[in-house]
């Protein structure tokens, strides 16, 4: 018999309005039974999915609370599995984890909630981690992201592969035992499905290589010379103070950091000093700065100021950005006399072209696409698939050059490294090691 578990599902801050209280095993219900009582189930049993008030009764403590059971196999873990709904706080919540413990239940491991539900078959490796993936997205795109991995999503095409790729093998298989029947059949389906599963890998991998805007955000620098008003275009697209703002050139001697999201993207925003000849010491400093953020980001925000005529220091800039994703951007346009041709027109100061501004970054960050197709965010579902692209590649070129066993062993090889992403071929100490990732109670 399998342990019965328990855990506090939700935050043990002594702040806390509510407390879930999580147990799930063959015990759950017994133990519900003897410690929670309510006048809707005197003289018979709570009826599943429905939501009791009631008492929970200690020794020295009654609690007045909810009470939930969810018969196995139709349940988060595909167990038995009870929910108390308590009042908040550390005090009454400890209290009834350790008379549900008292009971016979164990404290739950980090993870264990969905590690058995992924034991029981109630969800794939990938859509398990789909669940941790939502508990850490800090972003409405990552939070999107994380749902669809969760609820299969991203992984369908995945499992299609599996299918095309197990086809496959039945199919070299047969023309193992039976050469001469199956052999105009087999060359064709298992070509058809090699190739289909390939397109799939590609496509896949196609849409994992936005992972880091997703995860990380968008690393945007803001260039100029001195006084172009990149730090007041900080300002402005944070929606606060957050850099000095002055007259005098130079002010800026650092790289600023700070990010905004906007329609679930993350930017991250490097205010840099400004560029220009003659500078002292400590200013060349800041621009040895700016200097290696315009390497290092993923698109440039040139701005320039048209209130004054183009310069050799702009014109040095400009040669920097070359082969790189750059907003050629023309500041100051309620004042312009020197305008840029080119130029997209905006004002940090009353805040013309900014919408125009941040539709150009979205698009620059394919956000369409990162909303309406996915991600495959994790690299080591990323490496997986990388190696089941390669298994295929080679299965695919080698089908009328080699032996139909080394065919088959190209497939097996793809399927293995698929099934490491649903869990069908995946080892033990990798399981461990990502449910233990997760928080106590999930």
């Amino acid at each position: 018999m399998r342990d019965t578990i328990v855990a506090v599902a939700t935050s043990m801050s002594s702040s806390a309005g509510i407390n879930v209280i999580r147990v799930s095993g063959e015990r759950a219900k017994q133990i519900a039974q003897t410690i929670f009582s309510s006048k809707r189930t005197e003289g018979g049993e709570m009826e599943p999915n429905r939501m009791y008030l009631g008492k929970v009764e200690g020794k020295n403590f009654s609690e007045k609370a909810f009470c939930v059971y969810y018969k196995m196999p139709f349940s988060y873990t595909g167990e038995d599995v009870i929910e108390i709904h308590c009042h908040g706080g550390k005090g009454v919540t400890g209290a009834i984890v350790r008379l549900i413990r008292e009971k016979g239940a164990r404290p739950a491991e980090p993870g264990e909630f969905t590690k058995r539900a992924f034991l029981n078959g109630k969800l794939t490796l990938g859509e398990a981690e789909g669940v941790i993936d939502m508990i850490n997205a800090s972003s409405e795109s990552q939070v999107k992201n994380a749902y669809r991995l969760m609820n299969g999503e991203l992984t369908k095409g995945i499992e299609h592969s599996e299918k095309l790729l197990t086809e496959t093998a039945a199919m070299l298989e047969a023309k193992l035992d039976y050469p001469e029947e199956l052999e105009e059949e087999t060359r064709y389906g298992a070509k058809a499905n090699l190739a289909e599963a390939e397109r799939i890998c590609e496509d896949l991998l196609k849409g994992a290589s936005r992972r880091k805007i997703l995860n990380e955000g968008v690393d945007i620098a803001i260039v100029g010379t001195p006084n172009a008003g990149k730090s007041s275009l900080l300002n402005l697209l944070l929606g606060q103070e957050r850099a000095i703002v002055s007259d005098e050139a130079g002010t800026t001697r650092d790289v600023v950091k700070e990010s905004a999201e906007y329609e679930g993207i993350r930017f991250n925003f490097l205010d840099t000093a400004g560029i220009r000849e003659g500078a002292g010491k400590v200013e060349k400093i800041g621009i040895e700065r700016s200097l290696n953020a315009i390497e290092s980001a993923d698109i440039i925000l040139f701005l320039t100021d048209s209130t004054v005529p183009v310069s050799e220091d702009e014109r040095k800039i400009a040669s920097l950005t070359r082969g790189k994703k750059t907003v050629f951007l023309q500041n100051k346009t309620d004042e312009e006399k020197y305008p840029r041709e080119g130029a997209m027109k905006i004002s940090a100061k009353t805040g013309e072209g900014i919408d125009e501004l941040i539709g150009k970054l979205l698009a620059f960050a394919d956000r369409e696409a990162i909303y309406g197709e996915g991600v495959i965010s994790n690299e080591r579902h990323v490496y997986a698939l990388q190696e089941a692209l390669q298994c295929v590649k080679d299965a695919e070129s080698e089908y009328d050059a080699t032996p139909s066993e080394c065919v088959l062993e190209n497939v097996r090889n793809a399927l293995s490294a698929l099934g490491r992403i649903t869990g069908k071929s995946v080892s033990e100490s990798i399981v461990d090691e990502i449910f233990s990732r997760f928080c106590v109670g999930k």
